[in-house]
């Protein structure tokens, strides 16, 4: 008997020591005592978290609980927002010991839905010079693997725009059993897209510029390995098909393997995209497309200071969805990005710097941006916008300003946008 409840005894104290920390933490709300160490979601550090599977409000308000005194309610409040807006069947928020005695390690433990069904809409933006820009999916999700469907109509990315639908089918399970959990992800995308082409656009035309096409669809299978702790590494394939907008003429492939890698360390995120295109693949167009960019966020109770750039180049004869674009919802807010260059370009260079203050659920900003855009034989031109915004969650709205001389013509931006 002695033997057994010694045995009962060791077992329980892992669960008698959790619960008096969290007492003790739930007592040092009063006399300030304990600091928040680090925060992971689902055992995966913020860090190390790629960026697409967390909002980035939702981001920088986990990012922003290091360094602070830890307050149960606060993460409680935050678990249940995890929870609604990534659509997980529970979450809770654990703590464990830190490295210092008056330190915690916050996890937010999750738990998926076995098998789940949301519609969401993750984009809907009003641009008052580009117009709307939507898009609605529905997914369904069945232990690690998800399949998507969504129907798009967007006017903020490309030269064009393109409506249509997309479907993704997604499994962490690939690779898990020799890999690990989350080491190793595997996905296919499908689309499908009609264009609208802007009569700045059509007007630019001229001799060596590459053809316009009324339809597009897209193949795209992937693999992404964790390969150390905050660099992700994906490689892949694009099987790109262009119907031509001039009636006789042939349709058009842009056949590529991509090369995806990104780094998300703290406060910094870097990202690196490569796409070559090959006639060895079977393709029309033959080119390479590099894309750049880097991300530093500091934190400072509600204030939050953010610098991201970004730096592209295309080499060769690549069609006009592989164009570089300034002057959308996120790029040179406030300017048309037709007055730019109607035909976008094959180098681009872009910075901006803001600040935010929470308030509450949602933060206050201020921003300023620069970039240029243009093709390698023209010379490249730095325009300049400032603005102020809000965000909370997914929800965003933003007055820019164009800088010119001469005249101030604010442009006015609001919506949802994952």
């Amino acid at each position: 008997m002695t033997k057994v409840c010694l045995a009962i005894l060791v077992l329980a104290l892992p669960a008698f020591a959790g619960q008096a920390l969290l007492r003790d933490a739930e007592e040092a709300n009063v006399n300030q005592r304990y600091f928040i160490e680090s925060v992971s979601v689902g055992g995966v550090e913020l860090s190390e978290l790629e960026d697409s599977r967390l909002p980035s409000t939702l981001r920088e308000r986990l990012f922003a609980l290091v360094g602070q005194h830890c307050d149960t309610a606060a993460l409680e409040a935050l678990a249940g927002e995890i929870r609604k807006q990534l659509h997980f069947r529970e979450v809770t928020e654990h703590l464990s010991k830190g490295s210092g005695p008056d330190q915690v390690r916050v996890n937010f433990e999750i738990v998926h839905k076995d098998l789940g069904f949301d519609v969401s809409l993750p984009r809907f933006l009003y641009h008052s010079q580009q117009g709307f820009t939507g898009e609605v999916d529905a997914s369904t999700r069945y232990k690690e693997n998800v399949l998507m469907f969504g129907v798009v109509s967007n006017g903020d990315d490309l030269t064009e725009r393109y409506s249509g639908i997309a479907a993704r089918f997604e499994s962490h399970a690939f690779g898990s059993q020799i890999f690990g959990p989350d080491k190793m992800r595997a996905d296919v995308t499908f689309e499908d897209y009609h264009e609208l082409w802007n009569s700045a656009t059509i007007s630019a035309l001229g001799p060596g510029e590459p053809e316009l096409y009324r339809a597009r669809w897209n193949v795209a299978p992937e693999v992404s390995f964790a390969v150390v702790a905050p660099v992700t590494v994906s490689l892949g394939a694009s099987f790109q098909h262009t119907e031509s907008e001039l009636p006789g003429q042939p349709d058009r492939t842009a056949n590529a393997a991509t090369l995806d890698v990104r780094a998300h360390k703290r406060n910094v995120e870097a990202h690196y995209n490569l796409r070559v295109a090959t006639k060895a693949l079977g393709s029309t167009y033959a080119y390479a497309r590099h894309l750049v960019s880097f991300r530093y966020q500091v934190h400072s109770g509600r204030h939050t200071l953010t610098n991201e750039s970004m730096a592209g180049s295309i080499t060769g004869d690549a069609p006009f969805f592989e164009r570089f674009v300034l002057g959308s919802s996120s790029t040179l807010r406030g300017w048309d990005r037709y007055e730019i260059d109607p035909l976008g370009g094959s180098r681009v260079v872009h910075n901006e710097v803001s600040y935010g203050y929470r308030i509450g659920e949602g933060t206050v900003e201020g921003f300023y941006d620069s970039g240029a855009l243009w093709q390698s034989d023209r010379a490249a031109q730095l325009r300049h916008s400032l603005g102020f915004g809000y965000r909370q969650g997914i929800f965003v709205m933003t007055l820019a300003f164009p800088l010119r001389d001469g005249r101030v013509e604010p442009v006015f931006m609001a919506g949802m946008n994952y």
